[in-house]
């Protein structure tokens, strides 16, 4: 297109609201008086950012606006065009429709009965955290920070000092970095759906562990992303799989959990981490690394951000397993011009993170008493998981990496239970369990459970798997 056409189609103004608002109007308008013809390519990206003097990330931001509301469409390979008359349509006819077992974990995990019982849950009891140093923190920050201090929004990358931890904390494990690669999140959830919108545009193929994290397997789809499953095994993913996965699909992103595996709780084999990032230099393709249980595993296995230099890998992590799952504080290490664009999209999605979280945060971690409550931590698990395997081996279940540590046991029921009903008998008895199939890209069926060996143990969960295990034909 002409640089006349642009000229004539954009007005810019700093003072007029955001410049993503901006050209999310001036292309509507366009469509809607007939400047630009329905079908018609769009500029690229990287053109139209160059013509008009602004960042690359605040086009795209317009553009997948726009692609949401179906004003324009984005073609794989090819770029962006002008959607037929670019009236636009409602996001919502558009988006696929969720298997009714998925909102399960929004339904009954997260607001269940009084009195029910959540094996299947992702998170540690809160009374584990009694000792973790919140109260503490909590009066300290009242102490010493101003009003003025608590009240305002923070900086854009999150609380420096806080920062400087994570960069002595991370450098202790082996990742170097420095401040600017370190961006603060509403937790690991939000990491991840940043690093989504860097890294990917919809109409994108990624992969993903099978099974893998529930929400990020089941929400992709939501973005307009395929996720396509990479098979694991007690040392990582099946690297002949994901080789064959990448040679075909060529995807931009492997969205992975190397340790303490949501919901396996398996972990990288040292030589599996390093061919994942020989077959990532190979293909050319990034890793996000989800490593928010990195803080529960004993191992010494340095992570795939420590063994790569964040040159491919986008690192995630978070404190909802080592101080509080309410504290909603996770972080995210990358290069530094990656960590740029994730600041970005924070502030266009959601603002700056809380630094009153961030300082609360903070004043835990920094009182001494850290690695001692970890170390305690780890106990606690490893004795709530010896008591969740003989669970299993009494109701004939077969476990996936019975030698792992951390919080979750992938425990195979007997043949021809269906976890999915066996879970929706859960949901009225109050015992709310986790069916492989939530696991899986497209929810296919699966014959595991994911149990947390923190609400296992307990007499009411051996009592319901006995009663509905029996009472499958042998």
């Amino acid at each position: 297109m002409a640089i006349q056409l642009v000229s004539s189609i954009f007005k810019l103004d700093p003072a007029a609201g955001t410049l993503v608002q901006q050209l999310v109007d001036a292309i509507s308008c366009a469509a809607r008086q007939g400047q630009l013809s329905a079908g018609e390519r769009l500029w690229s990206i990287r053109h139209l950012a160059r013509e008009l003097g602004i960042s690359t990330f605040t086009v795209a931001e317009a553009y997948d606006r726009l692609v949401a509301t179906g004003i324009i469409s984005a073609r794989r390979g090819e770029g962006f065009y002008l959607a037929g008359g670019g009236q636009g349509r409602p996001v919502l006819d558009s988006l696929p429709p969720l298997p009714a077992h998925a909102f399960w974990l929004a339904d009954s995990l997260y607001e269940p009965p009084p009195d029910a019982i959540k094996p299947g849950s992702g998170w540690l009891p809160p009374a584990w955290f009694a000792d973790m140093g919140l109260e503490r923190g909590l009066r300290q920050v009242a102490r010493s920070a101003s009003a003025g201090e608590l009240a305002g929004y923070g900086e854009p990358a999150g609380l420096p000092a806080l920062r400087d931890y994570l960069v002595r904390e991370l450098g202790e494990n082996g990742l170097a970095l420095n401040r600017q690669q370190l961006v603060l999140t509403q937790g690991a959830s939000q990491a991840l759906t940043l690093a989504l919108a860097c890294l990917t545009r919809p109409g994108d193929t990624v992969l993903v562990d099978d099974p893998g994290y529930c929400n990020l397997v089941i929400g992709l789809p939501l973005h307009g992303i395929q996720p396509l499953g990479v098979p694991w095994t007690p040392q990582g993913p099946d690297l002949a799989a994901l080789e064959a996965l990448l040679a075909q699909h060529r995807p931009k992103v492997f969205f992975t959990n190397p340790r303490l595996h949501n919901p396996t709780g398996a972990s990288y084999s040292a030589a599996t981490a390093y061919r994942v990032l020989q077959l990532a230099e190979k293909y050319d393709f990034w890793i996000v690394e989800d490593d928010v249980c990195a803080g529960l595993s004993a191992s010494s296995v340095p992570s795939l951000a420590a063994l790569d230099g964040l040159k491919r890998v986008v690192h995630i992590g978070s404190f909802s397993k080592t101080l509080s799952p309410g504290l909603r504080v996770g972080f995210v290490a990358a290069e530094r011009g990656v960590a740029e664009a994730l600041i970005h999209h924070k502030m266009v999605y959601g603002l700056t993170s809380s630094e009153l979280a961030e300082r609360v945060a903070l004043a835990a971690l920094s009182d001494g008493q850290q690695r001692r409550r970890i170390a305690r931590l780890r106990a606690r698990l490893a004795e709530a998981r010896a008591e969740t395997l003989a669970l299993c081996a009494r109701q004939g279940m077969d476990v996936f990496a019975a030698g792992s540590e951390g919080m979750f046991v992938w425990a195979r029921l007997p043949q021809a239970c269906d976890g999915v009903v066996l879970s929706a008998e859960g949901v009225k008895e109050g015992v709310m369990l986790a069916p492989g199939a939530l696991f899986r890209p497209g929810q296919q069926a699966s014959d595991y459970l994911r149990l947390n060996v923190a609400y296992s143990a307990n007499a009411r969960v051996e009592t319901f798997l006995s009663r509905h295990l029996a009472a499958i034909p042998a």
